[in-house]
């Protein structure tokens, strides 16, 4: 998953003048789905936190998606796992593979 180039349309879509409070809802909305899909790694506080601005959603799901890839190389690399360790690695995948699937749509869509 390309991170750098998720920020940079992100920074874009923020520096954007015409248009930007649509966008600001576009954004905030992809925003929500993203909170939805990973409420057990997003706090509510970081996410309302978060609403600001474009770019500080974006670094937000951005730092959600680097500490899942953090946790899932840890319990990966963990010689005897409990079964409950399993579980949870299932899950963080699961969410990891949804994640770049909506990432993926939306850079597809920001782009055209």
């Amino acid at each position: 998953m390309d991170k750098e180039k998720f920020l940079e349309t992100a920074k874009k879509l923020d520096s954007k003048k015409k248009g930007k409070r649509e966008e600001q809802e576009k954004f905030q909305k992809f925003f929500e789905r993203f909170h939805l899909l990973n409420r057990a790694y997003l706090d509510k506080e970081t996410f309302e936190k978060a609403q600001q601005s474009i770019f500080s959603m974006a670094e937000t799901i951005v730092n959600t998606i680097r500490y899942l890839d953090e946790e899932i190389a840890r319990l990966r690399n963990k010689g005897r796992k409990q079964p409950f360790e399993n579980v949870e690695l299932a899950e963080m995948q699961k969410t990891q593979k949804r994640n770049e699937m909506l990432i993926g749509e939306f850079l597809s869509s920001a782009q055209r």
